[in-house]
């Protein structure tokens, strides 16, 4: 009788100073929903600590995450979330059950080991009710969820590799499409053939003048919608901190581009100069005749290419805003490669009209009068392929 008390009072004590971790089993587990983002900032400090650091103190934690940013579908779930847990819009959010949750990367940090050593606690699901991990059937949870189990991510939804193709490509088609539309764009061709005849009219002996000047533009050019590209991925990160508006943001986006291209397919039909939304204004070509006419040295054209591109500007941005909220998931050094592929098609027709004309396989005076030619047609073929891609992106095509 003796040994059993001393069992008895041995257990007591294991079960009293032994955290609830270490005497965790696997029907023990402790399950949470986890709602992130990538590029959040606030959930970059959360993600390492919940993902790895946590599952070191508590192996019987089991995560479901749901990724807000670029996963779409799962977009719209915190709502859902939200409307039986109460646990608001916002993100890095950790939920546990009704009226326990967390939100916040603060809150988060400093709370969550109080939650977690409360015990074992069943996944809260979305219709408000709740089931033991080891009865969970990942394949039946809504959205594309991640199950996180030891510090390790395992897919809890089937792949359908007839219907998806990986984001990098995907990416890459919307990316290409876009600075392929840019590139075509009938005033930016203008202001490279109007910085072109003012170097030659200045100095038409000087033919390495005209090679260096064409360069210089164009660099400078890439420079500063390199910079914009940047300003307007922050932008858009900083809107998609609202989720909210972050659930309705790439059809927005989608709608923009059909538009756009609506724009520029009715100038093949009905062209005038100076169309709204596909070149530059006539209220502002007197202006950027007059400063490219002063443009008679390469480092001129440094200086008046980064001055000229606030001119280019409303009929090049368009497609450049769509590009960026396509990229703003990505954070900024990730976006670069991106940016600077854009750009270089961007800037691509700049350097071989430069060249060829350097080379003498033709004349500005030939370029200028080619651009004018085909305006319609440029116009039509940037319009097709921004519309299209417009379309795909509101049917969730792409």
């Amino acid at each position: 009788m003796s040994k059993i008390l001393k069992l008895f009072f041995l257990l007591l004590v294991i079960n009293l100073f032994l955290p609830k971790s270490v005497l965790a089993t696997e029907s023990d587990s402790i399950c949470a929903v986890y709602f992130t983002g990538l590029g959040c900032p606030h959930c970059a400090k959360t993600d390492p600590f919940i993902l790895q650091q946590l599952f070191k103190e508590y192996p019987n934690l089991r995560i479901v995450k749901y990724e807000v940013y670029q996963e779409r579908v799962n977009a719209a779930l915190i709502s859902e979330y939200n409307n039986v847990y109460h646990s608001g819009l916002g993100i890095p959010l950790i939920i546990f059950g009704k009226d326990n949750f967390l939100v916040g990367d603060g809150p988060i940090l400093k709370n969550i080991n109080q939650v977690l050593d409360q015990g074992s606690n069943p996944c809260p699901l979305i219709d408000g009710s709740a089931v033991n991990f080891e009865d969970l059937n990942p394949f039946t949870l809504p959205g594309r969820p991640k199950i996180w189990v030891k510090g390790v991510e395992q897919p809890s939804s089937e792949e359908l590799p007839s219907s998806q193709t990986p984001k990098s490509e995907l990416t890459l088609t919307k990316v290409l499409s876009l600075a392929a539309v840019d590139a075509v764009n009938p005033c930016a061709l203008a202001v490279l053939t109007l910085m072109l005849m003012a170097i030659i009219t200045a100095n038409p002996q000087k033919r390495k003048n005209l090679l260096f000047a064409g360069l210089a533009f164009t660099l400078s050019v890439f420079v500063m919608y390199l910079f914009y590209g940047l300003v307007i991925i922050r932008f858009f990160q900083l809107i998609k901190l609202l989720t909210n508006i972050r659930l309705w943001l790439y059809k927005i986006l989608g709608l923009i581009a059909m538009v756009l291209g609506i724009l520029n397919i009715k100038d093949f039909f009905r062209y005038q100069p100076g169309s709204l939304g596909t070149e530059i204004p006539m209220v502002l070509r007197p202006k950027v005749k007059q400063i490219i006419a002063g443009l008679i040295t390469p480092k001129g054209a440094l200086g008046i290419g980064a001055f000229v591109t606030i001119f280019l500007l409303p009929c090049t941005i368009g497609p450049y805003i769509i590009c960026g909220g396509i990229l703003c998931p990505l954070s900024l050094i990730e976006a670069l490669p991106w940016l600077l592929l854009y750009n270089l098609i961007f800037v691509l027709p700049m350097l071989v009209i430069t060249l060829a004309c350097y080379l003498g396989f033709t004349t500005v005076e030939n370029v200028s009068g080619w651009k004018e030619k085909n305006i319609k047609y440029l116009h039509l073929m940037a319009g097709l392929i921004i519309f299209g891609l417009g379309i795909a992106m509101v049917l969730g095509w792409v």
